[in-house]
């Protein structure tokens, strides 16, 4: 079996659940379940790592399940996990795939004989698992579950594991003295936030010599297909990677026709038409003399069509043809533009209801001074309503409050840390924290973290609730998605964003690996009624700052410029829009 961090994470996960079952320790079950979160969200493959003898590195990965996992990688199975799992129907783990069905549920399903997930569907829809007792809530709520298998499980790649995969192998190609350029294709190169597959374009004058070269790449385990100026490659991780070499003369056409959207290059053949003009990967041509235009650079190739070059993150057929003809494509907002970072994590022992981050403040703060930021946002979980008295939440919020105070007054100013907190929106809308504790804060990010798949009316107003109280300033990761494996909550957006833009409330465009909350089709739809956004990358370790990039990607694909973007502001004017 090839050992992705996908299936590495699905092994810890389904050893959770065994835990669960045979009620073991909170702290056993929590540390795999953290150990496969961030196994599941790494960029980087679990296997290179361990290979490279940085296991130890990645976070909430303890000495403990290191060992196992060396065992997994040497020899396929883990002694202790069989052990463990031993006991329950096999049925049991796969059914943990299907979208809200936890361990109790899966392993019910399985004692009432449904044999695995086509067997479960059609027991359920013949009614017979109600017959045998399950209750017709639960029922109705697995159907919707394996509805939602069709949509979530596409198999495609998060935008942050792809491009560091991707950066890997340009890593490897620029250098070659051959090689000209070297970019990456497709979607990847759009920021979707989903890549099918990793696609490169190479311009040489010696594409035999590339080819060559390209199936020399480390972790190449078998060729696919070879070509004078092409060639496709599995790698030791599965991972399927196609090159096509172009000469420099034309490669701006390539590049062009293999960055897409297919709707985008469909609408500019037409444009093309018009002209007197076909394209292709190899230039444009004049149809009456048949005269190709060589393009050795994009801009080159959209000059030709009398036009500027859209960026490749808009090229969507939404609009971007038509602004570059005219000249009015918005100045989109760019990583340079970004000045803090408001939703980070870290690990003040404040209990939270969800998990801790993993660095300090100075940690934090110091990589936020790297990136050149002015200033940043610890944002940890709301104290465990469940396990804190409304006094006791208080006193947990006032005593991280002093740690940032005692910092800020310490330290040279270079980055001012914001006193902030991730609040649990409650179903009925009320929030975690009461107001006596949203005093002491600069403010609250309020966000939902249960029942995401209320009623879309009962959602709106939910969402509404939450965004009326006075300390709240920002809706995280607004819709709830898990990319790949929950779907977005239902909700009224535009009456959301419409009581956001007349309220001064920001949105989050959260750029957590699955995430990428707001989507890029409701950051634009929220702009154009007039909604400010937040950029964050609700960091719950320091080195995942640096993943601030993606949600910049979601931003220009929503057409944002800086001015959109309350943290791409100064301190001095943030710390105004706070007050309002």
């Amino acid at each position: 079996m090839t050992w992705t961090n996908a299936a590495v994470a699905k092994s810890l996960r389904e050893v959770a659940a065994a835990l669960i079952l045979k009620k073991a320790s909170v702290f056993q079950i929590r540390a795999y379940e953290n150990a496969a979160t961030s196994i599941e969200h790494s960029t980087s493959e679990i296997k290179d790592l361990r290979e490279e003898g940085k296991l130890g590195q990645v976070p909430g990965v303890g000495e403990s399940i290191q060992a196992h996992l060396e065992e997994l990688f040497k020899i396929g199975k883990v002694k202790h996990w069989e052990d463990l799992k031993r006991g329950i129907p096999e049925a049991t783990f796969e059914f943990l795939d299907v979208p809200g069905v936890g361990p109790k549920t899966a392993l019910k399903l399985a004692e009432l004989g449904a044999k695995d997930v086509g067997d479960l569907q059609d027991k359920l829809q013949s009614g017979l698992l109600v017959k045998k007792g399950l209750s017709e809530k639960i029922a109705d709520k697995v159907l919707g579950g394996l509805e939602g298998i069709k949509k979530t499980q596409s198999g495609r790649m998060l935008l942050p594991y792809a491009y560091t995969q991707a950066e890997k192998v340009l890593d490897y190609l620029k250098p070659n003295p051959d090689i000209i350029h070297a970019d990456v294709l497709g979607s990847l190169r759009r920021m979707v936030a989903t890549v099918g597959d990793l696609d490169f374009a190479v311009a040489s004058k010696k594409p035999k010599e590339v080819v060559e070269y390209i199936i020399r790449m480390p972790g190449v385990n078998e060729v696919l297909g070879k070509g004078e100026s092409k060639v496709d490659v599995r790698l030791s991780s599965g991972l399927e990677l196609d090159f096509l070499i172009a000469d420099p003369d034309s490669y701006g056409a390539l590049l062009q026709h293999f960055t897409g959207s297919k709707s985008h290059n469909i609408h500019l053949r037409t444009l093309a038409e018009h002209k007197g003009l076909s394209l292709s990967e190899y230039g444009v041509k004049d149809v009456k003399t048949g005269k190709v235009v060589k393009t050795p650079t994009e801009e080159e190739f959209y000059r030709l069509l009398g036009m500027k070059m859209p960026p490749p993150e808009i090229r969507e057929d939404t609009g971007e043809i038509e602004a570059a003809v005219k000249d009015t494509l918005p100045d989109l907002v760019g990583i340079e533009d970004i000045k803090g970072d408001f939703h980070l994590h870290d690990n003040f022992p404040i209990e939270p209801s969800h998990d801790l981050g993993s660095s300090s403040i100075t940690e934090i703060a110091e990589e936020g001074k790297k990136l050149g930021y002015e200033y940043i946002g610890i944002s940890d979980h709301s104290p465990s309503i469940s396990n804190h008295s409304s006094e006791q939440i208080i006193h947990l919020i006032q005593k991280h409050k002093e740690v940032i105070d005692k910092y800020n007054s310490s330290n040279n100013k270079s980055v001012r840390v914001l006193n902030l907190l991730e609040v649990d929106i409650q179903p009925d809308g009320s929030l975690s924290v009461p107001d006596e504790g949203l005093k002491l804060l600069d403010f609250a990010i309020a966000s939902v973290h249960s029942q995401h798949s209320l009623p879309r009316e009962e959602m709106t107003k939910r969402i509404l609730k939450a965004l009326e109280n006075p300390y709240v300033k920002v809706l995280g990761h607004p819709t709830n998605r898990l990319i790949n494996r929950r779907e977005s909550s239902e909700a009224d957006w535009e009456r959301i964003f419409k009581f956001a833009a007349e309220n001064q409330k920001a949105l989050e465009i959260n750029a957590y690996p699955d995430r990428l909350d707001l989507p890029d089709m409701l950051v634009r739809m929220a702009k154009a009624i007039g909604v400010k956004f937040v950029i964050d990358t609700d960091s719950h370790k320091a080195s995942d700052m640096n993943q601030m990039k993606f949600g910049v990607a979601v931003a220009k694909r929503g057409w944002l410029t800086k001015n959109d973007i309350i943290n791409s502001w100064s301190l001095t004017k943030v710390l105004e829009w706070i007050k309002i």
